[in-house]
């Protein structure tokens, strides 16, 4: 059972820089949310730039922010489509995790910067394609006279994290809001990440590391789509999954930034939960979904 034990070992050892990772992450969430309320950041022309910029953030915490902002008409829809690019959700806590292996420092460096560059053009491509639709949303603006109904909806105006916690009210508990929430958020992806541990040690003890690659590698043109559709998936455990296969050379670069790209955590369960409109959500979807196959094809083109 000495495979069984090795995942173990591997999944245990990264529990002290995760819990480390997610104060820090909580911190810079806090940050960003409050200025992320106003929603006045990002209405203007360069709001895809400040996105893009603060979609980097690791965790899909900005995101959830970003789609709750959506569904209040407060940002654009290219700076949400920037913000799902650029987030990482858990790839770059688990990537500076291993940064003792070779090529990890490089690795990071073209993944930051690859998703930052992405979102960028792509987000302020997409805003100037729905300018109209965007002037017309961003100018609707809730009468002063709220009705009845209007009041029955008030605390959804309220900032939640990733995890659904409510970012405003936590301040009154700096322990829970800094070191219980982090530590939940750790012990939960420590349970996806030992999963995943488990069964790729099984897997190359049974079976061998060798033939493993060998098989992912040979269907690499259709490499990018599997990792999108396993990006698509709306949980932390997906971005997990196609970071252990890019380490362990199961996936070439091309196809884990697609699968990373299209990846946005939970957002998409809180865009569809807060914004009614189902036909602009699908189309959201389905434009990242787009823009991930198209990065990861042209980069498997240019041999990465």
């Amino acid at each position: 059972m000495d495979w069984l034990i090795d995942a173990l070992l591997d999944s245990l050892k990264l529990l002290p820089f995760l819990f480390i990772a997610y104060i820090v992450i909580e911190l810079a969430e806090v940050l960003m949310s409050k200025k992320a309320k106003s929603g006045q950041t990002y209405k203007g022309k360069w709001g895809a730039v400040i996105g893009a910029s603060f979609g980097m953030i690791p965790q899909c915490g900005f995101s959830v922010v970003a789609s709750d902002l959506f569904s209040k008409k407060k940002i654009t829809i290219g700076t949400l489509i920037a913000i799902f690019i650029a987030t990482s959700d858990e790839a770059l806590p688990i990537l500076f995790s291993e940064i003792g292996k070779p090529y990890v420092w490089l690795t990071i460096l073209e993944l930051i910067g690859t998703k930052f560059v992405v979102g960028l053009v792509f987000g302020l491509v997409i805003d100037l394609i729905f300018r109209k639709q965007n002037a017309q949303k961003l100018a609707f603006q809730p009468s002063e006279n709220h009705s009845e109904e209007d009041h029955s909806h008030e605390d959804e105006d309220h900032i939640k994290g990733c995890c659904g916690h409510n970012l405003e009210e936590d301040k009154i508990h700096p322990a829970k809001q800094y070191l219980l929430h982090p530590l939940i958020h750790t012990l939960k992806i420590f349970f996806y990440i030992l999963i995943v541990n488990l069964i790729f040690s099984a897997l190359i003890y049974y079976v061998g590391e060798e033939p493993i690659t060998n098989f992912l590698t040979s269907a690499k043109y259709f490499a990018p789509l599997f990792a999108v559709l396993i990006g698509l998936i709306p949980n932390c455990a997906s971005s997990v999954i196609l970071t252990n296969l890019l380490l362990i050379g199961g996936l070439t670069f091309s196809a884990a930034i697609a699968g990373l790209i299209v990846n946005a955590g939970i957002a998409y369960l809180v865009l569809f939960k807060q914004n009614k409109n189902i036909k602009e959500n699908l189309t959201i979807i389905g434009l990242v979904s787009l823009i991930a196959l198209l990065t990861g094809y042209v980069l498997l083109v240019c041999g990465l």
